[in-house]
């Protein structure tokens, strides 16, 4: 048998972008990845090199009439031309005519670029030529044959050949670069931008002469960075700059974290070999440059310095602004996964300034943070369409899209109208009279006018009220294909009431377009768009506080509102129930009073759900500021009459501190599917930036908390909504106001308002047309914002997984009693990840984020129903997960945390081990300081930890701990650490939890039996029950820091109690080139094998033959094992760390390897 190893799905950075026609390219690993433009769905993966991972993509050939492409491709030292044709007549299609053979250059490549006259002209004997940039700035000429088109039959498709090779144009240096760029400024003369280590920008050029030969020139080494330069580029013929004279800009960033812009006009002039040496002794400049230190600073050039990114900047990019714009435009990205775009703008400089202070600034215009974890690896400018889009490939090996737009005015997207403006534009109703942006004076809230509250009546009608009492009526222009989708255009004044004058609060039911409108003296208004004007329709006894609004009806015909009104500093709420047919005939038909449970709820109800039932009993459901939720039976002796249950106001049940501490801001209550209203989930979410889900009982008073998981945004969630089968929160994180799609784990919307502290409103777009999103509107500065935005802020052409390398992983194949596999990684980013692998692809259905340390051991318990995770600072989390009705997906509750025993909580917990007994479970956990503890968690027990035992293994960090059972019971804990050593602990007298709280010392442990596996530390060990006669039998393999990996066998001893060694270890070396950082056993049949992988990215299955055989005199033979290596494949993800069985039949296998990034590695039994 010789199974086959094959890559089945990979995702990992994406380290390089480019487009040409309906095409886009994307390096993954040392593969291209094809997209089409239109849809971008995925269309083909092509294998460029063996091994090595792909850094650049150039188009060297690009003919859209006749579909013909070549693409130059390299990373590190290799390069390699790919060519295909494509047509779209009578639909798509597309060929792979050849891979050229691969060219090595001699040193790394940093850049490469195509001879403008190269495969677009005609040039002599068919040759197209690029220019490499290498690590010390030499220079050198690829040359290629075959791509003549005037000697290739397209038509059918026929090739001729290619072949590549390099010469030298310019010798190396002595610098050392982190990047470079070229720009051929004719077919005889580059120009070349390099970035070295020690911060310096050496800007040269190679000039071929008829007359004097070829000969280089450095023209400027610029300093002023204070880090390496990882980006440099330059620009075009600029001859749209607005200032006189400047031709060309120099673009830089660094680790410094600035981008930099610097003239290079002056050096543009062709200078001949006697008038200029090679300039290779004038770069003198070794170490970063300070001004304050550096006297000869050349920063007379430098015309902007640029802020913004958190990190380290990896590259930048002109943008192309065609026409006749004097604009300059940048691209950036960097390790915080951010692209940003800026502005080149002129500064005011003082008349008699001295000429030191920078002429220009770069204002940010935009910033997309769409990625996971760091880095944005590649990011381009797709040629504009029907706009300017932007594609980004990052760590987290997604690739997303967003729209650019270059306008003259770096503005926010937002509309801003004053309070004049409105006055202004409802007197003058129906015109398109232009609005002052202007604000009225402030001197007191009483006196002041400015906007007091917003409510949307509608998709496109906004309510508001003023200081002064006024209320308007505002529509939105709806076309969403104009250009003034989401202005106003129509303002009407409703009514100006002297009793909202200082203060009001509006509310409304966008299904019905009604609104409430209330003020300090308890009056409250009704205003329903088919009718002008207020109508009053209650008077309370005191200051309203504020309203509540939901429909109180199961029949969507019946237009029945329940609204509750809290008044300030008093101990009841009133319930306003208005029934009514057509909008002239709303009014209040009865009114329940709801006293609060002061107590444990306090007085300020924050959000309100109502569930209305075809039996005899409605629920009311409130939210309250101090994190908790109460539950209120109304209880229907007539169609007329509601009272609360039971002859009291009192809730029936309250869920406390549902949110902590922090106020519940919104709820929604999902019934059941079997038609009861009273059985479902509610889901919450509130100010702690969690997203809760109950399951509840009303009818039986039972609630259980089924899901509790903190968002990637926030703290300050206030809503959420479902748009088809998607759940959407949205809410406040830090300045912005965020709109969250929970089930892709996407950003849908994002603007700027300032902070939570604000009036505001947020309608979402609910109609398939409009493509989610919503409009908000607030108030910032005294004025009224209104954004509308149809559809995300951006789109993910290929989904991805940790933004920082994955450290841990576990799978299991069960969940909740039914069959269904789930994939949990750990990684440095802090988060666990819980994926799905079908048809082939790797799907993320959540993400938990409670860890503050990356995560170091994952496990799964038997059934799947809990995951458990550590970290550093001791952290220890049992997550209880299973199965919710649809279209809920996975409730996932961290239902315990082990708290730290250590004085300062500064040790790692780097493996663990789980054993479930009865109805708890046995943890052992090994720490960093080479001490051992031995857990009994029982989620069912009032005291649910119990400390069992604990040990200390010398001075040495602990890495491995493993379980060994006996009939499923554990009787021995297997540890290994950084001193090459494993070690048993005898367990028989310590799995008995005393009637102790968890802070007991229990049985002191001590271990025995030491087995030399490795020189120095075990960084992966796997387990496998196996049948060799007698009971406890397990094989233990061991990959160590030395290459090595080694094979223990254990067994019980006579009497069954107790597990020792069968055999000696048994030590393979050189097993990986480097260190063995992840195995897993496979079972085919009756055969043993092990796949094991390490920091030297190989993938290597071994064949594993264990037999007993007896020498003379009865002794056991010590070559027990046959291992053979059977076959191997590099795999593209880099830092190996762990790995597991994804699935095995006795067809094959699927093994998925993490680290940076994650691989299926399919193996095949042939």
């Amino acid at each position: 048998m010789s199974p086959v190893l094959h890559h089945e799905c990979t995702r990992i950075p994406v380290t390089a972008l480019a487009s040409s026609g309906p095409f886009l390219f994307a390096a993954e690993g040392h593969s291209i990845l094809f997209y089409g433009t239109g849809k971008y769905n995925f269309l083909r993966k092509e294998r460029i090199f063996e091994a090595q991972a792909i850094h650049g993509i150039t188009i060297h050939l690009e003919n859209n009439d006749h579909g013909h492409v070549t693409l130059a491709i390299w990373g590190g030292y290799l390069v390699r031309l790919l060519e295909f044709v494509w047509t779209d007549k009578g639909g798509f299609t597309f060929e792979l005519l050849q891979l050229s053979a691969v060219a090595k250059a001699p040193d790394w490549i940093l850049d490469l670029a195509t001879s403008p006259t190269g495969p677009q002209g005609s040039l002599q004997n068919g040759l197209g030529v690029c220019a490499v940039v290498t690590a010390h700035n030499a220079l050198l000429e690829l040359r290629i044959t075959g791509n003549d088109d005037a000697r290739r039959d397209l038509l059918n498709a026929k090739s001729l050949p290619l072949t590549v090779h390099f010469s030298e144009l310019t010798s190396s240096s002595r610098s050392i670069l982190y990047s470079a760029h070229i720009l051929w400024e004719s077919p005889d003369r580059i120009l070349v931008a390099a970035g070295t280590a020690f911060g310096e920008i050496i800007f040269w050029s190679w000039t071929r002469s008829t007359l004097s030969g070829s000969f280089s020139h450095i023209h400027q080494i610029f300093l002023g960075h204070e880090g390496s330069i990882f980006g440099v580029r330059i620009s075009k013929d600029l001859g749209n700059f607005p200032v006189h004279g400047v031709r060309r800009l120099l673009a830089s960033c660094s680790d410094d974290r600035t981008i930099r812009i610097w003239d290079i006009t002056n050096f543009l002039g062709v200078e001949n070999e006697a008038a200029q040496p090679n300039g290779n002794d004038s770069i003198r400049h070794t170490g970063f440059s300070n001004s304050e230190f550096d006297p000869d600073l050349s920063t007379s050039n430098c015309l902007a310095i640029g802020w913004g990114h958190l990190s380290r900047v990896w590259s930048l990019q002109f943008l192309d602004t065609t026409g006749t714009q004097a604009e300059i435009f940048l691209l950036s990205s960097g390790e915080d996964a951010t692209s940003r775009t800026w502005k080149l703008a002129p500064k005011d400089l003082p008349p008699h300034s001295d000429g030191r202070l920078l002429s220009y600034t770069l204002l940010q215009a935009n910033n997309a943070a769409y990625h996971n974890g760091k880095n944005i690896w590649s990011a381009i400018v797709l040629p504009p369409l029907s706009s300017t889009v932007v594609l980004c490939g990052a760590a987290d090996s997604q690739i997303t899209l967003y729209p650019l737009s270059l306008s003259s005015k770096v503005s926010p997207a937002f509309i801003e109208y004053s309070v004049d403006g409105i006055s202004a534009m409802a007197q003058t109703s129906g015109s398109d009279k232009t609005i002052s942006l202007t604000s009225p004076t402030h001197k007191s809230s009483k006196v002041a006018e400015f906007f007091r509250s917003y409510s949307f009546i509608d998709a496109s009608s906004i309510l508001l009220t003023t200081n002064s009492g006024k209320v308007y009526m505002e529509r939105l222009a709806d076309d969403i294909h104009s250009e003034n989708y989401g202005a106003i255009s129509d303002s009407m004044l409703v009514a100006q009431c002297d009793d909202l004058f200082g203060y009001s609060t509006c509310i409304a039911e966008p299904s019905l377009g009604v609104g409430f409108i209330a003020g300090s003296k308890g009056s409250i208004y009704v205003y329903h768009k088919s009718v002008t004007g207020l109508n009053q329709i209650s008077a309370m006894q005191g200051k309203v506080g504020s309203m509540f609004v939901a429909r109180s009806s199961t029949v969507v015909e019946t237009r029945s509102i329940a609204l509750l009104v809290t008044l300030v500093g008093q101990k009841e709420a009133q319930l306003l129930y208005l029934d009514y047919r057509e909008a002239q005939t709303l009014a209040v038909s009865r009114t329940v009073s709801v006293t609060l449970s002061t107590a444990q709820t306090g007085l300020v109800i924050t959000c309100m759900t109502y569930i209305p039932t075809a039996l005899g009993n409605d629920f009311l459901l409130l939210g309250y500021r101090r994190g908790s939720i109460s539950m209120h039976s109304l209880q229907k002796v007539s169609f007329e009459e509601y009272y609360l249950n039971s002859g009291s106001d009192a809730p029936f049940r309250i869920i406390d501190r549902a949110h902590g501490k922090e106020t519940v801001t919104a709820m929604k209550w999902i019934p059941s599917s079997n038609g009861d209203s009273t059985v479902g989930h509610l889901i919450s979410v509130g100010r702690d930036s969690y997203l809760t889900i109950h399951s509840v009982s009303l009818r039986t008073n039972t609630i259980g908390l089924v899901h509790t998981l903190s968002l990637s945004i926030g703290p300050n969630l206030e809503g959420l909504y479902y748009f088809g089968s998607h759940l959407l929160v949205y809410g406040f994180s830090s300045t912005k106001f965020v709109l969250y799609d929970t089930t892709t784990e996407k950003e849908i919307m994002s603007v700027d308002t300032g902070g939570s502290h604000r009036s505001w409103d947020f309608h979402p777009h609910l109609e398939e047309e409009q493509e989610g999103a919503g409009t908000l509107v607030w108030t910032r500065a005294s004025s009224m914002h209104v954004q509308s935005q149809r559809g995300a802020s951006h789109r993910v052409v290929r989904n991805g997984g940790h933004g920082r390398e994955i450290k841990a992983v576990t799978i299991t194949d069960t969940l909740g009693g039914e069959k269904r596999q789930l994939i949990a990684t750990g990684a440095e980013d802090t988060d666990i990840k819980i994926f799905e692998y079908l048809s082939g692809d790797l799907t993320c259905r959540q993400t938990l984020r409670k860890h503050t340390t990356g995560i170091q051991h994952l496990k799964w318990s038997e059934d799947g129903n809990y995951l458990f995770s550590s970290g550093g600072c001791e952290e220890f989390y049992i997550w209880r997960i299973r199965i919710l009705p649809e279209p809920l997906g996975l409730g996932i509750v961290c239902e315990a945390v082990h708290k730290p025993e250590s004085e300062h909580s500064d040790l790692r917990i780097l493996s663990f081990d789980v054993q479930k007994e009865d109805a708890s479970f046995v943890i052992a956990i090994v720490f960093s300081d080479s001490s051992v503890k031995i857990y009994s968690y029982d989620p069912t027990s009032t005291i649910q930890w119990h400390k069992l035992a604990s040990g200390t293994y010398f001075t040495s960090c602990l890495t491995q701990a493993i379980f060994l059972t006996i009939e499923s019971a554990p009787t021995t804990l297997l540890t290994a650490g950084t001193d090459g050593h494993a070690v048993l602990w005898s367990l028989s007298s310590a799995l008995r939890p005393s009637q102790s709280d968890e802070m007991s010392s229990g049985e002191q442990l001590t271990w025995i039996t030491p087995a030399r596996i490795h020189q120095n530390t075990s960084k992966t060990m796997d387990s496998l029950q196996i049948d060799l006669g007698g009971i406890g039998t397990t094989m233990i393999v061991s990959g160590g820091d030395d290459g090595s990996i080694t094979f223990l066998v254990t067994t019980a001893q006579h009497g069954g109690n107790r597990i020792t060694w069968k055999y000696p270890p048994y030590i393979i070396t050189r097993t990986h080139a480097s260190a063995v950082t992840a195995c897993a056993f496979l079972r085919l049949h009756s055969r043993i094998y092990l796949v094991t992988s390490g920091n030297d990215q190989w993938v290597r299955l071994w064949d594993v033959v264990l037999q007993e055989r007896l020498e003379a005199g009865g002794k056991t033979d010590q070559n027990m094992l046959e291992v053979r290596r059977v076959k191997k494949i590099k795999t593209n993800v880099a830092d190996v760390s762990s790995m597991a069985v994804v699935a095995q039949s006795e067809h094959g296998a699927n093994v998925l390897i993490c680290g940076v990034g994650m691989e299926v590695i399919g193996i095949l039994w042939d």
